[in-house]
């Protein structure tokens, strides 16, 4: 905490005392200069991408933010109290749509900044929002350039399942089934399904949402406190449970799997069936198999032992769900009201977001691009599994988990007394629920 507001503190000085600058302030431009975006920025300069306009680099100031302080959403202090700075934000899904709540953003279609139609729908949708209609009413607006499709998803042994004759599942039921038979069969496994033990609110909602259910209407009201919803949640959360033991760690193996890369590291060493996590993994698993010290270890030794498709739904429901974990840029809504601001903002934007970039992020670092086009240049077999199996998939939905901290951290808690053993399903929701209801609303 005592770093975090001595960043805080040179935040503030960065922004208030900045001295005389070698250009008119109004054209003075400020973003995010968090460690994804030097890196791409590296990579254009090193292409000869970056724009030839006189006072390109004079007008365009980075303002460095440690990735550690990220999760304190340093920014919010300064959107508050209607601060231009910085222009360009860099943030995660749903803290666009709780900045866009809060009318500290400024739509990008509309306004010119940004194309929505360059963009894969699906994506696109996830960082788009009701926003009031000048003529009345309200209207979907693009609020963030998203710079990837992240999102979880089911990965799983395909050479096993093709061994035994299986097909990926599609819903709970089939992958219990499939689970318990090669289980029985394949001794050297110890799981059917692995999943994250810290943060399981990412891993529980594309399960809760293939359940039927849901957080928030359409328009961002809390309607998860609705008797259907809360029956949905604990059927989703049984789902799991009645796994735990059998096929899905117990209680007293869930600590081994908290540590960091632990998940991936447990399905390199073959010891699980199925694992749920981010698609971005795939990229990560090649690495290890190439990794000397891991050749030794691996279970598995070759790319084609992997296999990913759609975290599974509830029975007789074809629609799958991802949490999309995209980051992407948005704009300041108290910044463009100067001159020349929102036309530097359209630059920046087409210039980190462009196809160069995100073919190039998708060949090194397996990255799923969230434009249209690129996807079309893309020749990473990896990310093209991914897109073509999940996200391209016209039964798969990306939807941001909900955009209040203090919503997830309730249900955090209370998802984590369940998976631990101390409360019921039916105990951990009701919990949950009665705790929401004394926060209503919520942040």
């Amino acid at each position: 905490m005592t770093r975090f507001l001595l960043f805080c503190l040179a935040l503030s000085l960065l922004w208030g005392c900045q001295g005389t600058p070698d250009v008119t302030p109004l054209g003075t431009f400020s973003f995010v200069l968090d460690t994804q975006t030097k890196a791409i920025l590296e990579q254009l300069a090193a292409q000869g991408l970056t724009p030839k306009a006189p006072g390109f680099s004079r007008n365009f100031i980075g303002i460095y933010v440690p990735d550690a302080f990220l999760a304190y959403e340093p920014f919010v202090l300064g959107l508050a109290t209607e601060s231009p700075t910085p222009t360009v934000l860099f943030l995660d899904a749903p803290w666009v749509r709780r900045y866009a709540a809060s009318n500290w953003l400024t739509p990008l279609a509309s306004t010119g900044i940004y194309a929505a139609e360059g963009l894969v729908p699906a994506v696109a949708q996830a960082f788009s929002l009701h926003q009031p209609s000048p003529t009345g009413g309200a209207v979907e607006e693009l609020m963030g350039v998203p710079n990837s499709i992240k999102g979880n998803i089911l990965f799983y042994r395909q050479d096993l399942l093709a061994a035994h004759n299986k097909t990926p599942p599609r819903t709970w039921e089939e992958l219990k089934a499939i689970s318990r038979d090669i289980l029985a069969r394949e001794k050297s496994l110890q799981y059917g399904l692995i999943f994250h033990v810290t943060n399981f609110v990412n891993d529980f909602y594309p399960i809760f949402w293939g359940f039927g259910g849901q957080t928030h209407d359409e328009r961002g009201n809390l309607i998860f406190l609705q008797p259907e919803n809360l029956a949905k949640a604990e059927a989703a959360l049984s789902e799991i449970c009645s796994m735990q033991g059998t096929i899905a760690p117990g209680p007293a193996a869930l600590p081994r799997l908290a540590a960091p890369a632990s998940l991936r590291q447990a399905f390199l060493r073959g010891e699980a069936l199925f694992m749920i996590n981010w698609n971005t993994r795939l990229h990560d698993l090649r690495r290890l198999l190439a990794d000397p010290q891991w050749q030794s270890r691996a279970a598995l030794k070759s790319m084609n032992q992997i296999g990913v498709t759609a975290i599974p739904s509830q029975s007789g429901r074809p629609l799958k769900f991802s949490n999309i974990g995209s980051f992407g840029w948005a704009v300041n809504r108290f910044a463009i009201t100067m001159p020349g601001v929102k036309n530097l903002a359209s630059q920046f934007l087409n210039l980190v977001n462009s196809d160069q970039v995100q073919v190039l992020r998708a060949q090194n670092s397996g990255e799923v691009p969230a434009s249209k086009t690129a996807l079309a240049q893309v020749t990473n077999p990896d990310v093209l599994r991914v897109y073509e199996n999940i996200f391209g998939s016209a039964t798969v939905t990306l939807r941001p988990r909900p955009h209040s901290r203090r919503f997830n951290d309730i249900l955090e808690k209370n998802l984590q007394d369940a998976l631990f053993g101390r409360r019921t399903p039916a105990q951990a929701i009701q919990a949950a629920a009665e705790e929401l209801k004394r926060h209503v609303p919520l942040d």
